[in-house]
């Protein structure tokens, strides 16, 4: 269930990579999610039931579903990207449902590992070095679009 969420993870940062770089391999990027997340519904029901008490078990669960509709919503997102790939607005967006999707995969993991303080204090720590991690691809985003120009003639492509 673990890897399964990394792969969920893995998934989302190249989507933020293709929202900028390819948005046409948004779709195939957005079957992947789909696939990763169904899988990992399918191993969260045993491990719910074999946690170490109920209320864990009902936090798995919970934290899976919260999961589930932040893809489904960053699905949604590609498929408004691939239509219009130029809009920053929409990209933006993507963007920010990528970061839901990857704090929420932090909260999954957090859950399976409740009892492990030590871990817990890594994946919490994993989860803002992804913050960052997309704040600055959503940075470079609107450099690279000219956005965040200067009012003189020197581009972002000048300084790079």
């Amino acid at each position: 269930m673990v890897k399964t969420a990394k792969a969920i993870a893995v998934t989302v940062q190249e989507m933020v990579t293709k929202s900028t770089t390819n948005p046409d391999e948004l779709g195939t990027l957005a079957n992947q999610l789909t696939n990763d997340y169904g899988q990992l519904a399918q191993e969260a029901k045993p491990a719910a039931l074999t946690a170490e008490n109920e209320e864990i078990g009902s936090h798995i669960k919970h934290r899976v579903q919260e999961l589930g509709h932040d893809c489904a919503a960053l699905v949604t997102k590609a498929g408004a990207l691939q239509c219009s790939p130029s809009d920053a607005y929409t990209k933006k967006e993507l963007i920010e449902s990528t970061r839901k999707v990857s704090e929420k995969v932090s909260h999954v993991l957090a859950a399976l590992q409740a009892g492990n303080r030590g871990t817990q204090a890594c994946i919490t720590a994993a989860s803002a070095v992804s913050g960052i991690i997309a704040d600055l691809d959503t940075t470079i985003m609107f450099a690279t679009a000219g956005t965040l120009n200067r009012e003189n003639s020197e581009t972002f492509a000048d300084h790079r």
